[in-house]
């Protein structure tokens, strides 16, 4: 009787000599990938940040001066009120429209409507600020559309002054934030149980008790991030108030073109801009208090 005694092959599987592939990225290619995304940063966001405080202080008089020249321009105060006037009417609008979106497209059962509003929603971002500026132009022209359409109606003799007013720039406005409001709201749409507002009725509640005693308190962390991240945006609008609003509207970034291209005065331009930018950066420093960084984040992601 035979025994057979087995053979151990010598070939190892192709496999055997590589390596496990793991998610894990070392320091050092980590910093390599990182490094050019941090040049960019700093040459084309961080510098310019810091170069732009540091003349605000130091250009002119120094000082507090330039400050000081800004708060004791009165078209400069007035420009100022204007656009945080402004602002807070197109982020409220936002909050308004872009809420009962995000809303509508988080309960939108049907594939092919979600994709409608959803499209009907992103329209503007592809679309640059000077078109979109342009084509409201067009709309409230003396010979536009609205005006044409009022006048065939019958509903007016002549033609409305919509152009050049500041209902023309914040309808342009709400139109161009309209998107943000509604990305920076729909995570915590899509993430309400709307059966909680059944039961809320099945207990006594009324309609509109169940929403502001259940739907409010749970949807409020987007409703904060996406008015901080519109508030802060429109603060800085330029091309809208300019064809939509002309002289009649001043906001504070057309004030800070004219100071640098028309009167030369960098350090007051640069003071007006260390304002703003420090009036915007209070606005997210709060609602990141509130709502948390990681909501905020979110919303600017979107």
């Amino acid at each position: 009787m035979t025994t057979q005694v087995p053979v151990r092959s010598s070939a190892r599987p192709a496999s055997a000599g590589r390596r496990a592939w793991t998610p894990h990225v070392g320091t050092i290619p980590a910093l390599l990938l990182v490094l050019p995304l941090a040049l960019v940063a700093l040459l084309f966001i961080v510098y310019p940040l810091v170069r732009l405080t540091l003349d605000a202080f130091t250009q002119g008089d120094g000082g507090l001066s330039n400050f000081a020249a800004v708060f004791q321009s009165r078209a400069i105060l007035n420009s100022l009120l204007n656009t945080i006037g402004m602002s807070l009417v197109v982020t409220a609008l936002c909050l308004v429209l872009g809420g009962s979106l995000a809303w509508a497209v988080a309960r939108a059962s049907r594939p092919a409507v979600k994709a409608l509003l959803w499209t009907s929603i992103l329209v503007p971002f592809w679309m640059g600020v000077v078109v979109k500026s342009y084509a409201w132009a067009v709309i409230f022209a003396n010979n536009g559309i609205l005006n044409s359409t009022l006048q065939n109606l019958g509903l007016t003799g002549e033609p409305l002054s919509l152009l050049y007013t500041r209902f023309a720039v914040i309808v342009g406005m709400t139109y161009t934030m309209l998107p943000y409001a509604v990305l920076a709201m729909y995570p915590t749409m899509s993430g309400f149980n709307a059966e909680l507002l059944n039961s809320a009725r099945i207990m006594g509640s009324s309609r509109t008790g169940a929403m502001v005693k259940v739907w409010l308190p749970l949807v409020r962390p987007g409703i904060i991030a996406a008015g901080a991240i519109v508030f802060a945006i429109s603060i800085g609008f330029y091309i809208t108030p300019v064809l939509l609003g002309g002289a009649q509207t001043p906001f504070m970034a057309t004030i800070i073109g004219d100071d640098i291209f028309a009167f030369f005065n960098y350090p007051r331009a640069a003071a007006s801009s260390v304002l703003l930018l420090t009036f915007a950066l209070v606005v997210l420093g709060t609602a990141m208090r509130f709502v948390g960084a990681k909501a905020l984040k979110g919303g600017l992601r979107a």
